[in-house]
């Protein structure tokens, strides 16, 4: 291990406020590109054909209890992209069919619980208690790290829900039956986007797809920016790649979680980490971290990598996907890449380029 260039020896420290879920079933992720495969198989696509006995094994799957399909916000952002509706609507008919709209949460809630689960150990408990939470959950609100479900409120801003159920003319649970049909459509329609005919209305409202796709675009300038610093000075790529791709990835990613935590305890950083090996060893032992790192590192040890939107989506995907569910089907590059980075070995988990090879670990 040459320091500054690859990942510190020592092992992961998992959060225990990030809730796991039981296994069976295992958790597999599937990235766009595999579901849309999926999405032609379902809608009986003639290069979807080869599909169909695949996308039958993983619906047997999820009916027998052996496997959840979850997906992540990356899904939802890389969805809104597609300018067909035609194509977003089969997306939604198969994701819905396969992960009935089962989550993870976003990476930058999976982060901030892992820097606290560092600090507890270095530091000490945090006297602001945080909030257990579950990394599966149910809809698109949660996969964004939001809360998610319906209010009512009154006209001065009140919340008047246990009211209006209490009082709904057909009883409590016909309210809540009214809410959870609601909320499913919400999730189907967020997918779906609009039609052709409502696209210019919904534009008018405020709706844009481009707003999310505009930060993954930012994000992807600043490691523009970078390979621009490295190739003023290439001994970098040769040397302590790793230790500045790490930097970086304190200050834009995760610095606000370890400001709030480290201020809570009231502690300082230099104090935390005195020496940079202790640096380098507490940050790689988050998984998250280590996913992101490893992958940034990897792209940018060659000079020739293009970083596109594309590559912020699949780093933020594995993130918060890659430490925590069993198996993973990436695109050939990311596979190789984390292959080599050796992420699936410390990880202990399956990651696959190819949806004809998922069948036998299913």
């Amino acid at each position: 291990m040459r320091n500054g260039a690859d990942r510190a020896d020592g092992p992961h420290e998992w959060p225990r406020t990030l809730r796991l879920p039981q296994r069976p079933p295992m958790l597999v992720y599937l990235d766009l590109n595999h579901w849309i495969s999926l999405a032609k198989a379902w809608t009986g696509h003639p290069s979807g054909r080869d599909s169909e006995e695949l996308l039958a094994t993983c619906l047997n799957a999820v009916q027998l209890g052996n496997a959840v399909f979850p997906i992540s916000d990356t899904i939802y952002i890389e969805i809104s992209k597609i300018r067909q509706h035609r194509q977003r609507r089969d997306l939604r008919e198969v994701i819905e069919k396969l992960s009935r709209f089962t989550v993870v949460t976003s990476r930058s809630i999976v982060a901030a619980h892992e820097v606290e689960a560092l600090l507890d150990r270095l530091v000490g408990p945090n006297p602001h208690t945080v909030n257990t939470m579950d990394y599966l959950d149910w809809g698109v609100a949660r996969a964004f790290g939001m809360r998610g479900g319906f209010t009512v409120m009154s006209a001065d801003g009140e919340d008047v829900s246990g009211t209006v159920r209490s009082s709904h003319p057909d009883g409590p649970l016909a309210f809540d039956q009214l809410l959870a049909e609601a909320e499913l459509e919400l999730n189907r329609r967020v997918i779906e986007g609009p039609s052709p005919d409502e696209d210019h209305e919904m534009r008018e409202l405020g709706w844009d797809p481009a707003t999310s796709v505009g930060i993954a675009e930012r994000r992807a300038a600043q490691e523009i920016e970078q390979v621009a610093r490295f190739d003023r000075d290439s001994g970098w790529r040769r040397g302590r790649i790793r230790d500045v791709v790490a930097a970086r990835e304190v200050l834009i990613e995760v610095n606000e979680a370890l400001f709030r935590g480290v201020s809570e305890r009231g502690a300082t950083l230099e104090a935390i980490f005195p020496r940079p090996d202790d640096a380098r060893r507490a940050f790689d032992s988050m998984p998250s971290f280590d996913v992101a790192v490893s992958l940034k590192t990897a792209y940018h040890r060659d000079p020739k990598h293009r970083w596109t939107p594309n590559d912020i989506h699949d780093i933020d995907a594995l993130g918060s996907t890659l430490p925590y569910c069993d198996i993973v089907v990436t695109d050939r590059a990311v596979a190789s890449n984390a292959e080599q980075a050796k992420l699936p070995e410390r990880l202990q988990t399956i990651v696959l380029s190819s949806l004809d090879d998922l069948p036998q670990h299913l």
